[in-house]
C-alpha cells in the first residue's frame, strides 16, 4: 500500500510542475511582447530618419530663398531700414498709465519719432511738419467716424474697463 506521504509529495511535485509550466508560458508571452516592441521602436526610428531628412529639403535655404521669391514680393533688410534705441518714444513714469492712441500727450512724442525718421522735424503743436509724415501718422477712418485722435466717452469706459481687468489679472497672479 501506498503511504500517505507519498500522496502528499506526489501533489508536492504537480503543484511545482503546473507552477514551472504556467511561468514558461509567461516568459514566452513575455519575450514576444518583447519583440514585438524591439520591431516598434525599429519601425519609429526609420521613420525618424525618414522625417529628419524630409526636414532638411524643407529647410535648405537656397529652396526658401527660391520660394520666397516666387510666391513673395519680400526683398532683403537693408542697414538703413534698421532703427536705434535712440529712436524709440521714452517710457512713461513709473507711476503714470499708459497712454493710448495719440489723447493726453501721446500724440506730440510719437509725431516727434515719426517726424524724425521721416527726416523732418515736428512743429510745436505735436504734429507731424509734413503732410505726408501726418497722413502716416493717422489713421484712415470711414466717412461720418469720429477721428481716434479724440477719445470719445465711449473709448474712455473701454480704457478704463482694460485697466480693470489688467489690475486684477496682477492681483490674481500675485
Amino acid at each position: 500500500m501506498i503511504r500517505l506521504g507519498t500522496f502528499i509529495w506526489l501533489a508536492i511535485l504537480t503543484m511545482i510542475g503546473v507552477g514551472l509550466y504556467q511561468v514558461e508560458l509567461g516568459v514566452l508571452a513575455k519575450e514576444s511582447e518583447l519583440r514585438q516592441i524591439n520591431r516598434q521602436i525599429d519601425a519609429n526610428r526609420d521613420a525618424t530618419h525618414v522625417l529628419e531628412a524630409e526636414w532638411s529639403y524643407l529647410n535648405d535655404p537656397t529652396r526658401l530663398a527660391d520660394l520666397a521669391r516666387r510666391y513673395t514680393d519680400l526683398a532683403p533688410g537693408t542697414p538703413t531700414q534698421i532703427a536705434g534705441f535712440d529712436r524709440l518714444v521714452p517710457r512713461p513714469p513709473a507711476g503714470q498709465p499708459f497712454e493710448r492712441g495719440l489723447h493726453e500727450g501721446g500724440g506730440a512724442a510719437t509725431a516727434a519719432l515719426l517726424a524724425s525718421m521721416k527726416g523732418t522735424e515736428p512743429d510745436t503743436a505735436g504734429t507731424a511738419a509734413t503732410p505726408a509724415a501726418a497722413a502716416a501718422f493717422s489713421t484712415a477712418a470711414a466717412p461720418g467716424e469720429k477721428s481716434p485722435a479724440k477719445p470719445t466717452d465711449e473709448q474712455a469706459e473701454a480704457d478704463d474697463m482694460i485697466d480693470a481687468i489688467l489690475a486684477d489679472m496682477k492681483k490674481a497672479q500675485q
